[in-house]
């Protein structure tokens, strides 16, 4: 996910209720404001009375020998300036409104600055720069602090420090888009969508976002598509596509939204173009994902030596792709190249030999080889596997890896058919770079499983530059 809603609200205080609300008090922000006090950078006309008073004791405040005494100095600024709003007729008044938000600043009264610097803006229009500086410099503030805690794993402190921040300040999309990976991270999809928009509508106004912009537009489909809504994932991806039409992951995220919504001819149409797009290039400039891509569009247009070729390229690159290994072992077996289905065969057997394709494909090539003796040892490897291991799925990321699949549960037998008592099994996972090193291995203890029996099989590597897997029986 990438990193990266609510806009506060700008609630209108009206006469009698400028103290009526309970505040909302965050700590850090009061802690981190400059000891000196700063003067208005627009002309605000005073207003006598309590609210010249209250500005008195903001700034004496400054002035303070110990916390207590600060503190003490802003209760009375408070306690003035509003009850010149509330009972010396003076809610009219940008100054009065203006310096009870810098009161609230230095109380850390979140919901307090908001909607004091919304009523003072709104009357005095010259201070929207003023203001905009305090809005966006606490906002920074808050942000900043949020993203130790987000570092640190603290998520709900964070998104309470990137939510005060948000009432501040909406002019750029980092907070936003932040709160949307720590809700995705944390499996809170829906509210993830809701800040990722708030986010994309922000950076969709600045050209300077592209960037943010277009990150922020693929996890919002994303998030659209783990929540099934695939229409509104397919309106994500036309407009980020308008942005970078030539991105793959984008059109094969489309796609899968396509066929999801139940547009089959649309996600038909839309591969079939990109692979054909794909198969123009020189296969050796493309990425593994994509040679897989042109492999499985060409097998299933039974242009054999065609998908070989790619398949072949994506083994020859990672050994160790599970995918790559098995297309091109079933490619091999359509063409009838028994001595190269043999190669890739053995190759499947030494990443999964516990699989019973890997023995069936291995099998056959030697039987179309007239390999009597490796083709009886194929079958006797086939007929005495304790269990069935499948893999279904493998993911990988920039530090670790997480691999899925399921044991069944066989009846093994020798080569004579007759029954082999079967037990436990443990199994060694070894997660492997592309070059076949092992970066990190798990072991998996499998029960005796009954016959169709199943068991669970999940497991999670750690380390950089994992590509692919393999495991043995320990």
């Amino acid at each position: 996910m990438t990193n990266r809603v609510w806009t506060g609200l700008l609630a209108t205080m009206v006469a009698g209720t400028a103290s009526a609300q309970q505040p909302v008090i965050n700590v850090k922000l009061a802690e981190a404001q400059p000891a000196k006090y700063t003067p208005p950078l627009c002309p605000l006309k005073s207003g006598g009375g309590k609210v010249d008073k209250g500005v008195d004791a903001l700034k004496k405040s400054f002035e303070a020998k110990t916390p207590a005494d600060k503190q003490a100095s802003l209760q009375l600024a408070n306690q003035l300036l509003t009850e010149g709003i509330t009972k010396e007729n003076q809610a009219g008044n940008a100054a009065a409104w203006y310096y009870l938000g810098r009161v609230y600043i230095q109380q850390g009264d979140v919901g307090g600055i908001d909607s004091a610097f919304t009523k003072a803006q709104a009357l005095a229009p010259s201070c929207e720069l003023d203001i905009g500086q305090y809005r966006q410099n606490n906002w920074a503030l808050l942000a900043n602090k949020g993203l130790e805690l987000q570092k640190q794993g603290d998520t709900e402190g964070a998104l309470n420090l990137f939510r005060d921040a948000s009432r501040f300040f909406t002019g750029l999309p980092h907070v936003l888009s932040n709160m949307g990976v720590l809700f995705a991270n944390t499996g809170r999809e829906d509210s993830a969508a809701i800040y990722f928009a708030k986010s994309l509508a922000v950076a969709e106004k600045d050209t300077a976002l592209v960037e943010d912009r277009n990150a922020t537009a693929l996890n919002l489909a994303l998030m659209y598509q783990r929540t099934n809504k695939h229409p509104q994932a397919i309106a994500a991806l036309h407009k980020y596509l308008g942005w970078d039409p030539k991105n793959n992951d984008a059109k094969k995220a489309l796609a899968e939204s396509f066929r999801a919504a139940g547009m089959a001819d649309s996600a038909n149409a839309l591969e079939g173009a990109m692979i054909g797009e794909l198969a123009k290039k020189n296969l050796d400039s493309l990425d593994t994902g994509d040679l897989l891509n042109v492999g499985v569009a060409a097998f299933n247009a039974k242009k054999y030596p065609e998908a070989a070729s790619a398949f072949g390229k994506a083994m020859a690159r990672n050994p160790w792709s599970r995918d790559a290994v098995y297309n091109v072992a079933n490619t091999y077996l359509a063409m009838q190249d028994n001595a190269k289905l043999v190669e890739a065969a053995n190759q499947l057997v030494a990443i999964e030999p516990l699989n019973e394709d890997a023995y069936r494909l291995l099998g056959q090539a030697h039987r179309g080889l007239k390999h009597e003796a490796e083709t009886l040892k194929a079958a006797e490897k086939l007929v005495g596997l304790p269990v069935h291991v499948e893999v279904t799925s493998f993911q990988m990321g920039k530090s670790s890896a997480r691999l899925q699949g399921t044991a069944t549960g066989r009846s093994p037998s020798d080569a004579q058919g007759k029954p082999v008592k079967a037990g436990p099994v443990t199994v060694v996972f070894e997660f492997v770079t592309a070059s076949g090193q092992a970066v990190d291995s798990k072991e998996v203890a499998l029960p005796k499983l009954d016959a169709g029996a199943t068991q669970a099989i999940n497991v999670e590597g750690k380390g950089e530059g994992i590509a692919g897997w393999r495991y043995k029986v320990k």
